[in-house]
């Protein structure tokens, strides 16, 4: 009996520890593909979320153009403006100097912007009747959309689409709005002018084909046919002179005049 509990007892403490060292693999094994699982959809999440920051466009890009007499009232109100349209998202030109020449405010040096001030200067009162300056200007600073800051009794704000080079209706009093209608008004406007402006162009229309006249064919004329179309002046003539000779004919006979005399020679006599 002392025996058999000796060599039983060594069994009992293999099996315990195989089965340890079972559950120890089975741990890591689930482990191990609970780690993969969840690297794989961390990658897979991170492509996804790439994906989407590709597909989705940047924010429009806008100008500050101040039309008129840039006086220190419509410059500041401009570069107000332009800090919230920043604050709100949207892009403006990183050109300090350039945003200032829209503005029109002083050079300070030999910058390279005096086209620019140039034709900002041109622009009158009235911005519909400027519209080639303002899509030049618009072409300069590579913008979207224009925010147009002029004086008409109230300060006025107006956008207008570069690639359409026409102005949206409506405009917009600076002293009667919120900081949040402005940018509603501006950021709207410039959204739709970036989808006009990034849409591929318009297929050009399909050409015309053009008709070749074809050369007609003679018509299948018989010879004879062929003969009096040459032939019918000298027809027409022989016709004709037969009949001036017809005519003269009949007329000596119906006269009763004599006939003038005939003289004649003969050889040898005078």
């Amino acid at each position: 009996m002392v025996m058999a509990l000796t060599w039983a007892t060594p069994a009992l403490g293999q099996d315990a520890d195989a089965d340890a060292d079972a559950d120890a693999d089975t741990d890591t094994d689930t482990d191990t593909d609970t780690d993969t699982d969840t690297d794989t959809d961390t990658d897979a999440d991170a492509d996804a979320d790439a994906d989407a920051d590709a597909a989705t466009p940047p924010p429009p890009k806008i100008g500050f153009v101040v039309a008129g007499d840039p006086d220190e009232t419509l410059r500041n109100t401009a570069a107000f403006i332009e800090s919230e349209a920043t604050s709100s998202g949207l892009r403006v030109p990183t050109d300090a100097a350039l945003r200032g020449a829209m503005r029109g405010e002083p050079a300070a040096g030999e910058d390279g912007l005096e086209g620019l001030r140039s034709t900002r200067r041109g622009l009158g009162l009235d911005p519909r009747k400027d519209l080639g300056s303002y899509k030049r200007i618009g072409i300069i600073v590579g913008a979207d959309a224009l925010v147009v800051v002029r004086r008409e009794g109230a300060i006025l704000l107006e956008v207008f689409d570069v690639s359409a080079a026409q102005f949206y209706e409506g405009a917009l009093e600076f002293d009667d709005s919120t900081s949040e209608q402005r940018v509603a008004f501006i950021e709207s406007r410039a959204a739709q002018a970036q989808l006009r402006w990034s849409a591929p162009p318009p297929p050009p229309p399909p050409a015309a084909s053009q008709k070749v006249n074809e050369s007609e064919k003679p018509a299948d004329e018989s010879r004879a046919k062929r003969r009096i179309k040459k032939a019918w002046p000298y027809l027409v003539a022989g016709v004709l002179l037969a009949a001036g000779v017809t005519y003269l004919i009949i007329d000596r006979r119906g006269t009763n005049e004599p006939e003038p005399p005939l003289l004649r020679f003969r050889p040898g006599e005078e």
